[in-house]
């Protein structure tokens, strides 16, 4: 099996520690951003992965790994067991990347989703 990516932003606990948020508020606002930036990776990462039978495309899977109030870690896996060689490449075949531009592009969308988050929470009290 591939090596999963793990996903960490820092820095927003001191962000809802200035907003005065409680710890379940954050963690609820955090878990849905990691959520939906996880699925926007996803998506992008099925449409631009290199496709032979489906296979690999079909198996890229995203879950919650960790979810406290301090800390959400969410993970990106492409299962299908050839994947690692796709993403980064051999001595035999160049690297043809879908996951690390996929996270890379949905991380803007990341913090847009926490401030929408904190907008709806009604001025983040």
């Amino acid at each position: 099996m591939a090596k999963g990516m793990d996903i960490h932003w820092d820095g927003l606990g001191k962000i809802f520690a200035e907003l005065e948020l409680n710890k379940e508020t954050a963690k609820k606002v955090t878990e849905e951003a990691v959520k939906s930036t996880l699925s926007r990776a996803q998506q992008n990462s099925m449409s631009i992965a290199p496709v032979r039978t489906g296979y690999m495309k079909q198996n890229i899977k995203i879950s919650i790994e960790e979810s406290s109030a301090d800390r959400v870690v969410g993970k990106i896996d492409a299962q299908a067991d050839y994947s690692s060689f796709v993403e980064n490449g051999t001595f035999k075949m160049a690297a043809r990347p879908f996951i690390n531009p996929s996270v890379k592009a949905a991380t803007p969308w990341f913090y847009s989703a926490v401030k929408r988050a904190l907008k709806n929470v009604g001025n983040g009290k």
